[in-house]
C-alpha cells in the first residue's frame, strides 16, 4: 500500500482509528469493504463475503521477495515466478493468506507500456512461496502486481519489475502513452461490449461508476448468460499511465450466496464503481466470462481534474 508524501496526518489518523477498532474489539471485516467490521466471524452486509479477522487500518507493507526461473526471462518462452512473502516486524515467511474471490493469491503481469496484460493465480509450496508460469510475449519491462490478504492483516496490493533478456530500453523510452478511445465499444470472442461513463466525464478523487452493456457478437441480443468468474460477474482491473495507481474493482450487481450450486446468469448490464486518485488517461482491463470463456476487454479512458468538470 502506498502512501503519497505529504499525508502523514493520514495515516496518523488511520493508526489512530486502527486502536479505536482493536479497544471496540472489532477483530474481523469484509476484504471488499473494509469498513465493514465486527467482532464475530459472518458476512458482509454490504456484498455478504466472509469476514475475515486482521485490522484493516493496519498501514504496513509486508515484504515481498520475487524471483524468476530464468533468472533474465526469455520473450516468448515460459519463465518461472516465485514470490515469497514476510511479514512487516518478524521477517518470517507468511504461511495464512485470506481466499479474496475464491483465491488467496491473484498476480497481475503487466508490461510498462500498457500494451500485454495477465491475470493468473500462483499455486502454493510447500517452503511458503508461490509459483506461476507466465509467458511474456515481447522484450521489456514487466510490473507484477501481487493482490492478496494475509491473515491478521490489511489487504496488501505490492509492486515489482522485472525485465527480460535483450531489452534495451529503459523505464523512459517505454513509458506508456495512452490515447483515450474515440468509441467506447469492444468485439471481443462472442460479446459485444460497450462501456458508458457518467455524462460529463470522470473526475478524479470521487467514486465513480464504469457500466458495462453487453451484446451477443453474432445476432445483438442483449447478453443474459455471463457465468460467474473468481466468485464475480466480472473482474476490472484500472491503470493509471504512469503504472503508479492501481485499482480492482468488481460489479455492485452481486452473486447471490444462497449456498446453491446454481447461479442464475449474468448481463446484460454491470456496473463497476472505481476511485480514481488524479487527473490523467488509464487502461481498464474487464473480463468476463461466457461459454467457459473468460474474455479479456480493454478500454482507455480519460479522467479529468475535479476544477474542470
Amino acid at each position: 500500500m502506498r502512501i503519497p508524501a505529504g499525508t502523514a496526518w493520514i495515516t496518523a489518523a488511520l493508526v489512530a482509528l486502527s486502536i479505536t477498532v482493536y479497544a471496540q474489539g472489532a477483530l474481523f471485516y469484509c476484504p471488499m469493504h473494509p469498513e465493514v467490521t465486527a467482532t464475530a466471524a459472518g458476512t458482509c452486509i454490504r456484498c455478504a463475503m466472509a469476514l475475515v479477522p486482521g485490522d484493516p487500518y493496519d498501514m504496513r507493507e509486508y515484504r515481498l521477495e520475487v524471483d524468476t526461473t530464468p533468472r533474465a526471462p526469455k520473450p516468448g518462452e515460459p519463465v518461472r515466478l516465485r514470490m515469497t512473502v514476510k511479514h512487516p516486524s518478524t521477517r518470517g515467511i507468511v504461511h495464512d493468506f485470506a481466499t479474496v474471490h475464491e483465491k488467496p493469491y491473484h498476480l497481475f503481469v503487466i508490461s510498462h507500456d500498457l500494451e500485454s496484460y495477465d491475470h493468473v493465480h500462483p499455486e502454493a509450496q510447500p517452503d511458503g512461496s508461490w509459483t506461476v508460469d507466465v509467458t511474456l510475449p515481447k522484450a521489456g519491462d514487466y510490473r507484477l502486481f501481487s493482490d492478496f490478504l494475509p491473515l491478521g492483516g490489511a489487504p496488501q496490493v505490492i509492486a515489482r519489475v522485472i525485465t527480460t533478456a535483450g531489452f534495451t530500453g529503459d523505464l523512459v523510452s517505454s513509458h506508456a502513452s495512452l490515447v483515450p478511445d474515440r468509441t467506447l465499444q469492444r468485439t471481443v470472442d462472442s460479446m459485444a461490449v460497450t462501456l458508458v461513463l457518467p455524462e460529463g466525464g470522470l473526475v478524479a478523487g470521487r467514486e465513480e461508476s464504469l457500466r458495462y452493456r453487453l451484446a451477443d457478437a453474432r445476432t445483438g441480443a442483449p447478453l443474459t448468460d455471463l457465468e460467474p468468474y473468481l466468485g464475480a460477474f466480472g473482474h476490472a482491473l484500472v491503470m493509471s499511465e504512469d503504472t503508479l495507481n492501481y485499482v480492482h474493482a468488481h460489479p455492485v450487481e452481486l452473486l447471490p450466496h444462497t449456498g446453491a450450486d446454481d447461479v442464475p446468469p449474468g448481463g446484460p448490464s454491470l456496473t463497476f464503481k472505481a476511485l480514481l486518485p488524479k487527473p490523467g488517461h488509464y487502461r481498464v482491463w474487464t473480463q468476463f466470462k461466457r461459454h467457459g470463456q473468460v474474455s479479456t476487454v480493454p478500454f482507455t479512458i480519460s479522467v479529468g481534474s475535479p476544477a474542470t468538470r
